[in-house]
């Protein structure tokens, strides 16, 4: 099972929004259809906000998307309100876990940066939090994935007149950090998962325990090795899955190591960093990767 992924809600002003019912969205417009998938782009009433395909059945109406900053999502039409139970996510037998948050028309869930490729080349999903709970064969999902890759590069005009950065797996330069890192506190654990981690030095068997997250952030975790033997990581991260990462050896003394890019799996140093954090990552080769 992949790093587990907490629900994140996206708040007035934070440049961030839903891709379906977000309040900030004062139009939406049909950018495209393929392959009996319909691909909308959403506006504020100054700027382009996301592009999502949608796939409407009487079962079920289910949209999977980018927003303008990039990050992905999906969403699922269901009444249930609030943060739901934390549940899982499957592509063809490949689980991870993650929870959602609904506005009682729509469940809006983000999901690994990774699985958009799983749902754009894969067959049947599974979303199963509580009550939410479906099945979707993944049809024509590939041409929607690329459509809606499309829309978010013209800005979601058909006509491409207002160019934007296409989203890209991996994030390869850093915004400008915060004047002051704020690590969670790991005496605060939540829920706790098991699974392999790598690192340029070692490959085992770890566990993750949930943190509460600092700043815009929206999740977190404390990654240990049950022996004791590998250092530990505490890692948070945003919905442009970018992480702030410290590393310890002990359990009690914490160094941080700045911001880290991910492809879905792994993650590593972006290039970028003050001289503090260079400092700290001296010559060593750092890498994080964490699976099932």
């Amino acid at each position: 099972m992949a790093a587990p992924v907490s629900a994140q809600v996206a708040e007035p002003g934070d440049g961030l929004f839903n891709i379906a019912n977000d309040p900030e969205i004062a139009h939406e417009e049909l950018y495209g259809e393929t392959k009996g998938w319909k691909v909308y782009a959403g506006f504020t009433t100054e700027n382009f906000a996301y592009c999502a395909a949608e796939m409407a059945k009487p079962e079920m109406t289910w949209r999977f998307g980018y927003d303008a900053s990039p990050q992905w999502q999906l969403a699922v039409k269901h009444p249930f309100q609030g943060e739901t139970p934390y549940g899982s996510f499957d592509v063809d037998g490949q689980s991870s876990g993650l929870s959602g948050w609904g506005d009682g028309s729509w469940v809006i869930m983000w999901p690994n940066r990774g699985e958009y490729d799983a749902i754009a080349n894969g067959s049947l999903m599974e979303v199963h939090m509580g009550e939410v709970w479906y099945q979707m064969k993944l049809e024509g999902t590939g041409a929607a994935a690329l459509k809606v890759q499309e829309c978010v590069t013209n800005g979601g005009r058909a006509g491409g007149a207002a160019p934007a950065p296409a989203p890209t797996p991996l994030a390869l330069t850093a915004p400008a950090p915060a004047a002051v890192a704020v690590m969670p506190n790991p005496a605060f654990l939540g829920e706790s998962f098991v699974g392999n981690c790598e690192t340029p030095y070692a490959s085992y068997r770890c566990m993750a325990n949930t943190l509460q997250p600092t700043g815009h952030y929206g999740k977190a975790e404390e990654i240990t090795d049950p022996s004791g033997s590998e250092m530990g990581f505490i890692v948070q991260t945003d919905r442009a899955d970018l992480s702030q990462v410290w590393v310890s050896y002990d359990k009690v003394n914490y160094t941080y190591l700045g911001l880290w890019g991910s492809d879905g799996r792994c993650m590593a140093p972006l290039p970028d960093q003050d001289q503090q954090v260079v400092a700290n990552l001296g010559h060593d080769a750092w890498k994080l990767c964490i699976g099932g």
